[in-house]
């Protein structure tokens, strides 16, 4: 009973359970509010000193929020001791953001002759081993997991490497964190984010707040706006949308259902599509704040407050105003 490993044990269980079913995020979240307001006040001048102009800053801020939710995954993102059914699709699933990501960056890279520099040098085998080590430490215990991040990981990096099409440094960064937002209701645990049947208002409210950002920025980049759609035919597809999306809603907060979760997403990017179409123009600041709204969102829900601040950053340089009614004309 008053064994030094038993007490040791019973209190990190009792802070896993905390942590698993309070949003521990938003405490996280909380604390980091000071350093989010020194970037608020001096990130701009900080980025000024490179001499960035607003396309390049767009691209930077693209890649290494990517790059960012790479090391998170390798570092501190999974954790393979909580998947206890051995035939969980997760790990599958979490080699497919891994793959992603590293087939961007590695294109990027590519681009940016860093690859060449590296390739040239006797410093590769020490950056390949390096790789190795991180991705071993990362699915630790078990065997299967270092394989399958590993895997994803060498794949991506050859793909990245033989594909000649640059990729669209917006368009990876809202698949990746829109993948990577689903597979974190999935299974909340595997993330620490919080408990699956458990979840809390404050968790169900930030998944639908990062869900909601990247289908706006995603609707609002891809799609233009014609104004060819007849006004009565307009209105009553809205209704249904509106219907639709009301009720996939209430039934996400009952059950937190990952394909209803998914359904809602989709309901809401096609609303917002058919209203972008119907409008004559939408202003380019909606883009840059929903893009930015999603990096502050999606870094606070993951616990990784480095995206978070590249969002503030790009929010403050590109659209530092935000106006609400500009995402109510979208709903």
């Amino acid at each position: 009973m008053f064994n030094d490993t038993s007490i040791v044990t019973t209190a990190i269980s009792s802070f896993n359970n905390a942590a698993l079913y309070g949003p521990y995020f938003l405490v996280v979240a909380l604390f980091s509010v000071p350093l989010f307001l020194m970037v608020f006040l001096y990130g701009r001048d900080f980025v000024a000193r490179f001499g960035l102009n607003n396309a390049e800053f767009e691209s930077k801020i693209g890649f290494w929020s990517v790059v960012s939710l790479v090391l998170w995954l390798l570092l501190i993102g999974g954790n393979y001791a909580v998947i206890r059914d051995s035939i969980s699709l997760l790990p599958v699933l979490i080699a497919i953001p891994l793959f992603g990501s590293t087939v961007f960056v590695t294109n990027k890279l590519k681009k940016l002759n860093y690859l060449k520099k590296i390739h040239n040098k006797k410093s590769r085998w020490f950056v390949f081993f390096l790789l190795l080590i991180l991705v071993g430490f990362s699915a630790m215990p078990n065997w299967w997991g270092i394989l399958l991040q590993l895997s994803a990981i060498l794949c991506g990096m050859i793909v990245g490497d033989r594909l000649h099409k640059n990729i669209s440094d917006v368009l990876a960064s809202l698949v990746v964190f829109g993948t990577t937002t689903v597979l974190l209701l999935m299974q909340p645990e595997y993330f620490r984010f919080g408990q699956l049947g458990n979840l809390t208002f404050v968790h169900i409210l930030a998944l639908l707040l990062t869900g909601f950002f990247c289908v706006t920025a995603f609707a609002v980049k891809y799609t233009n706006a014609r104004g060819k759609i007849y006004q009565s035919a307009y209105v009553k597809l809205k209704w249904l949308f509106r219907i639709m999306s009301m009720l996939a809603l209430i039934l996400f907060v009952l059950t937190e259902s990952v394909p209803v979760f998914v359904g809602l997403m989709i309901v809401c990017m096609l609303s917002e599509m058919m209203t972008i179409y119907h409008s004559k123009g939408i202003p380019e600041r909606v883009f840059k704040q929903s893009w930015a709204l999603l990096m502050i969102c999606f870094g606070i829900i993951i616990i990784c407050p480095f995206i978070s601040m590249l969002g503030i950053i790009y929010l403050m340089d590109a659209a530092p105003k935000i106006d609400y009614k500009d995402f109510i004309k979208l709903l």
